[in-house]
């Protein structure tokens, strides 16, 4: 796992962030770092900078901004369609590896109760942030009451701890070693590949996974990649491609 710190300046720092910071063994940083990875506050949000790569804004998750983008033809996309949320349905639904929360937020928006997971510090605390920021705002919007609260734990783990058919369907997004590619990735893609590194336990998370959901795991891989194991079907996307496991002889 990459070197990670956090700026929390004596003077302008919370205890709350202190906590924080305490809570995930992040070491604190007085003073701005001229090296590696490091969060920070900018503007009262949690940010991600990367002190000695290109010059360039810092990461901040935004869920709203993610549900305003993608709303339009969400209930025809692939992730509907894989996840069976093609038509509005009320579902208990696992997000394995949330990442920043960009499927997680839309699952919520397509009607399903959703219970993000994320493992790696950084980013638990960025997607944390954004739930937080999204929850206090005067009126949050509908799909807000869907999304819990994000869980720093590793989901194979948890899995294990939880009773079984805990989920209706539990979603992965595993980050799998870079593969050749003609454009270049998004900022956020990027950077959290270079932080978190492939995740080398996909298979053991879809055994786990197996065991907590009720009806279905879906994998969401890169088009051309080879399945972890056979799925039931698969729901094909022009970059990515949706496995989909189904449990039992759910449909």
């Amino acid at each position: 796992m990459t070197a990670l710190s956090w700026w929390i300046a004596e003077t302008t720092g919370s205890p709350e962030d202190e906590a924080l910071a305490r809570e995930h063994r992040l070491p604190v940083q007085r003073t701005p770092p001229t090296t590696g990875w490091y969060l920070a506050r900018d503007n009262a949000r949690l940010a991600l900078h990367r002190a000695d790569g290109p010059r360039a804004y810092p990461l901040i998750c935004d869920l709203a901004a993610v549900a305003a983008e993608r709303a339009a033809g969400a209930r025809q996309s692939p992730l509907a369609k894989a996840c069976g949320l093609a038509r509005p349905t009320t579902m208990r639904v696992c997000d394995a590896t949330a990442g920043l929360g960009r499927d997680s937020v839309m699952l919520a928006w397509l009607g399903a109760m959703v219970t993000p997971l994320e493992r790696h510090p950084a980013i638990y605390l960025l997607l944390h942030d954004a739930w937080q920021h999204v929850h206090s705002s005067p009126a949050p919007p509908a799909w807000a009451a869907r999304l819990e609260p994000p869980q720093a734990v590793d989901a194979a783990r948890w899995f294990i701890e939880q009773p079984p058919a805990t989920f209706d369907t539990i979603y992965m997004d595993p980050m799998f070693a870079a593969t050749r590619r003609k454009a270049q990735p998004q900022k956020a893609l990027a950077w959290l590949g270079e932080l978190a590194g492939p995740d080398m336990d996909a298979d053991d998370l879809l055994a786990a996974a197996h065991q907590a959901a009720a009806k279905r795991v879906v994998v969401k891989q890169h088009a051309r990649s080879t399945p972890l194991a056979s799925p039931s079907y698969q729901i094909k996307a022009k970059a990515v491609r949706f496995d989909v496991y189904l449990i039992g002889n759910s449909p």
